[in-house]
């Protein structure tokens, strides 16, 4: 475990080069803190077309609510029955979704999981573990907040919810059904 915490370690010094930029954010006026938060969230911004169409004031608000995560090859960031409350957006590395002990899901750069909770109220738990393969960097967005936004910015809302694809949904299973060799029925029955 030392071991895993340390490579974790130098991976997040590769990062950041050791700076706290919470720390650092706290320091700025807030205008200067929001051209900040969008210049570190860009790449999720240009990738996805979802934020195509915001403003720069909503491109300003989400970005003052993305958090940067890294996790270490082996870290759980879901496990079965957790809250989805968040969602993910994959900026580099690989994870696994693993449901009833199979891989159903490999995420890579450009993904995006959680669940889609701007579309009804409530929120869902997880059907899936999701663990990290590789050491993997994410930008997360809280589910409170991103509805924060979305009310506010009515028209950059409906924008979002037509253009947001999730990679993987880890509130619905996936039916796995084995296969046999000779490519006829299950193997359960």
């Amino acid at each position: 475990m030392c071991f895993k915490f340390y490579f974790l370690q130098v991976s997040t010094w590769a990062m950041t080069k050791g700076i706290d930029t919470q720390k650092v954010l706290g320091y700025c006026p807030k205008d200067m803190k929001a051209d900040i938060c969008v210049h570190l969230n860009r790449k999720v911004f240009n990738e996805h077309s979802c934020f195509r169409l915001a403003s720069d004031g909503c491109l300003r608000s989400l970005a003052m609510y993305l958090e940067s995560n890294h996790a270490a090859p082996g870290d759980l960031l879901y496990h079965t029955g957790e809250s989805v409350d968040a969602l993910w957006f994959v900026v580099s590395g690989s994870l696994e979704v693993i449901q009833d002990d199979e891989v159903v899901a490999i995420l890579g750069k450009g993904d995006v999981f959680g669940d889609e909770f701007w579309k009804c109220a409530k929120t869902g738990q997880s059907a899936a573990n999701v663990r990290a393969l590789t050491y993997t960097d994410l930008h997360m967005i809280k589910k409170e907040k991103l509805m924060e936004v979305l009310n506010f910015y009515k028209a950059f809302a409906n924008s979002f919810a037509r253009n947001l694809v999730l990679t993987y949904n880890l509130t619905n299973r996936v039916s796995v059904e084995k296969i046999n060799m000779f490519g006829f029925g299950s193997l359960d029955q």
